[in-house]
């Protein structure tokens, strides 16, 4: 038996896989209507959830806060968003859709159901316990501490 974790019948690695699949076909379909992936997940969240902070964004897009910002910057550019003036005490912004960036989004979201139909077509049955495990397990990276303490485990060769 190997000692380390084999890439081909590694779980992780196949969600990685899956994820970066997923990704780089979105972008291309998204393309098409001049958005990207994390483009589009910014306009659909703020959509549901108008004046949300910038760094819940980040938080609920998985994406560090600087890149959630150059990601807003973008849209605000392309006319898809207006963000508000900061609050002081509350170091906020308010960011919204514009009639553009709904429109925008509208015209993507076909895209990206498409997508959710081939995804939950394949689990088929089981869509609900997989939709759980994902969720379950991404709580559970997210609370792991980062790294193991090295000297938990023998060094190779002891």
């Amino acid at each position: 038996m190997n000692p380390h974790v084999d890439p081909e019948e590694s779980l992780g690695f196949a969600l990685k896989r899956l994820q970066q699949t997923l990704r780089s076909r979105m972008d291309a379909a998204l393309a098409q209507v001049g958005l990207t992936t994390p483009q589009y997940l910014a306009l659909a969240l703020l959509e549901d959830h108008p004046g949300i902070s910038n760094s819940e964004l980040a938080r609920r897009s998985a994406v560090a806060a600087p890149t959630m910002l150059k990601i807003l910057d973008a849209l605000a550019k392309a006319g898809y968003i207006e963000r508000a003036d900061r609050v002081p005490r509350l170091r906020t912004r308010g960011t919204t859709l514009t009639t553009s960036g709904r429109d925008r989004l509208a015209r993507a979201s076909a895209t990206v159901k498409e997508f959710e139909i081939l995804l939950r077509g394949a689990a088929g049955a089981d869509e609900p316990v997989i939709s759980a495990w994902l969720r379950t397990c991404t709580g559970l990276l997210a609370e792991a501490p980062a790294t193991r303490d090295a000297s938990a485990s023998p060094s190779p060769g002891k």
